[in-house]
């Protein structure tokens, strides 16, 4: 009796070990696959599908051309994103159309923080495209000046936010808007000239900046 009761509790001590040993080996596993980031995105891709779009199609999908990264917004128009970012320097074109997989789409705008940053980044050339400029998009960039030729055209709060080389912005398109605080912190600046401007805004100066709103 007192040899089957030791196997017995031999056989259990056993099992017990055995089972210990699965749970530890399932817990490492689990840990390991909760280290590793499904959303550490490499920044040289092309493609990459951003959470919180299912059965949407491509919206939502980021993909790169040229130099510059693209989220596809509907069936045919893109915006310049900052989600992932795009190392540019120098001058830098945004350009009206671009393709992916053999489509085309229409660059629409350009994206919150998609330049936030870029202090080597000197020249831009904006499309006509282009209906919005989002917050902080051309933020502590080199830029010196800027055309924004588009209609219909919004610059949105803290666009180009602490641009210290910016001395003039030039909204030459039809019915254009921009928040006072799009250019704050923008010290250089002399003026923001708009052709079609709204007469009540005129000779007046942006938020915390001597600048001033001129038609031309």
């Amino acid at each position: 009796m007192q040899y089957y009761n030791f196997f017995l509790k031999n056989k259990t001590m056993k099992q017990t070990s055995k089972l210990a040993t699965m749970l530890c080996l399932l817990m490492v596993g689990v840990i390991n696959v909760a280290a590793q980031n499904p959303f550490d995105v490499d920044r040289t891709i092309t493609d990459v599908k951003t959470v919180g779009q299912p059965n949407q199609g491509d919206n939502g999908l980021v993909f790169k051309y040229g130099q510059l990264h693209y989220k596809i917004l509907s069936g045919k128009t893109v915006e310049v994103t900052g989600e992932v970012r795009s190392v540019v320097s120098g001058r830098v074109e945004i350009p009206n159309i671009v393709t992916h997989k053999n489509k085309t789409y229409t660059v629409v705008g350009i994206g919150n923080n998609a330049f936030n940053g870029q202090n080597n980044m000197t020249q831009v050339v904006i499309s006509k495209n282009i209906r919005y400029i989002n917050n902080s998009a051309f933020a502590f960039t080199g830029l010196t000046d800027v055309v924004i030729p588009g209609d219909n055209v919004r610059v949105n709060k803290h666009a180009f936010l602490s641009c210290k080389s910016l001395t003039m912005v030039t909204l030459s398109g039809k019915s254009p808007s921009f928040d006072d605080k799009a250019f704050e912190l923008c010290f250089k600046m002399k003026e923001l000239r708009v052709r079609d401007l709204n007469p009540q805004k005129e000779g007046k100066k942006l938020s915390g900046i001597s600048a001033v709103i001129k038609k031309y």
